[in-house]
């Protein structure tokens, strides 16, 4: 009985993450599922087995001394439970307004609190879905309201959190880049393809359509930004987030199911931004920024300069990409141990009596 009370105590004790900060939210409903109640009777049947004659004043004085040790934690867990109730109360508030594309708004706080948490709350609510965080959101400035009779020394009482949110395209441009993916599946994606044809269309497709272009010093082109899609659709070209938003979207709108990776280029040290694909079971790494090179000629010199397309980081290993840049993993990254088994051949530029073509 009293193995099975100071084991149940530890196990309390190890679980209970010593700070509210950086703490998941995976985590948070887990503490806040602990019912203490059951851990305060089993202390409680710990204190009553103190007063047994049979136990020798050394491991009383062990058993104490765990008791003490466990009721703070007790105390700790009810505290961190109220804390994570409150986060979930703060990002509830904030979920919606991020939906509707509210560009200014205010969410109540009411709570001793800082800037730096609630930036770490607004973030978490955006990196829910990762379209909209790597696509859609842009930037976001948070000023607070804080109530100087409530804060206590350094710790200050913040009543609201007034929010100024910058969305990389308005809510009509989103709409107009849903409803051409979903048009241009329709058209191009036949509901017999195989995945690995789906693949290979959307593609071919980005890399045809899309020119790699930085944008102008505001990061756009043709008036779209470079990080969203629309700048390859009705823009002017963007940078890898675009590429790998647009191919994440296509591909969920032909039924694939993908992920979004990021890294540093071994090459120049930039960050960069691609994704994996699940082709008949396995994972893969699929970069269509990289498949679309920028060549040394210029449009005029090549005829069909637009079916120019290479396959280099197409349907690849772990390992393969590897080998030009390194990845920001995390534990529910999918592993891609090999290569997909057949890979298309590159395109080609070849001279015909004296005139360039993509072959």
């Amino acid at each position: 009985m009293k193995k099975k009370i100071l084991l149940i105590l530890a196990l309390v004790f190890f679980m209970v993450p010593k700070t509210s900060h950086a703490v998941s939210q995976e985590l948070e409903e887990k503490i806040i599922a602990i019912d203490t109640n059951k851990q305060k009777e089993s202390l409680a049947r710990a204190r009553k087995h103190l007063n047994d004659k049979g136990v020798s004043q050394k491991k009383r004085a062990k058993l104490e001394k765990l008791i003490d040790k466990n009721e703070k934690t007790i105390q700790r867990i009810e505290k961190l439970q109220e804390i994570f109730k409150d986060n979930i109360r703060i990002r509830n508030q904030i979920r919606p307004h991020l939906q509707n594309r509210d560009a200014y708004f205010s969410v109540d706080i009411g709570r001793v609190s800082s800037n730096e948490k609630i930036s770490e709350l607004f973030l978490d609510v955006c990196k829910e879905d990762d379209y909209f965080f790597y696509g859609q959101y842009g930037s976001a400035r948070i000023d607070t309201t804080y109530n100087p009779a409530k804060s206590v020394g350094d710790k200050t009482y913040i009543e609201k959190a007034n929010f100024d949110v910058r969305y990389r395209v308005d809510i009509d441009m989103e709409y107009s880049t849903t409803n051409f993916v979903k048009n241009w599946v329709a058209e191009n994606i036949d509901p017999s393809y195989t995945e690995y044809a789906k693949v290979k269309a959307i593609h071919d497709f980005i890399v045809k359509k899309n020119f790699y272009n930085k944008g102008d010093r505001n990061e756009e082109s043709g008036g779209v930004s470079i990080y969203h899609p629309a700048s390859i659709i009705f823009g002017n070209g963007g940078v890898c987030n675009a590429y790998a938003t647009l191919f994440d979207l296509m591909a969920k709108q032909a039924g694939l199911k993908t992920r979004f990776l990021t890294g540093k280029s071994l090459k120049n040290g930039e960050d960069h931004m691609w994704n994996m694909v699940q082709v008949m079971g396995g994972w893969y790494h699929i970069d269509t920024t990289w498949d679309d090179p920028i060549i040394n000629f210029s449009d005029r010199d090549i005829e069909n300069i637009e079916d120019f397309v290479i396959y280099d980081y197409f349907l690849k290993s772990d390992a393969e990409i590897k080998k030009s840049r390194t990845i920001n993993e995390n534990k529910t990254r999918p592993q891609a141990p090999t290569n997909f088994p057949t890979s298309p051949k590159n395109t080609k530029i070849e001279e015909i009596d004296g005139k360039y073509y993509v072959r």
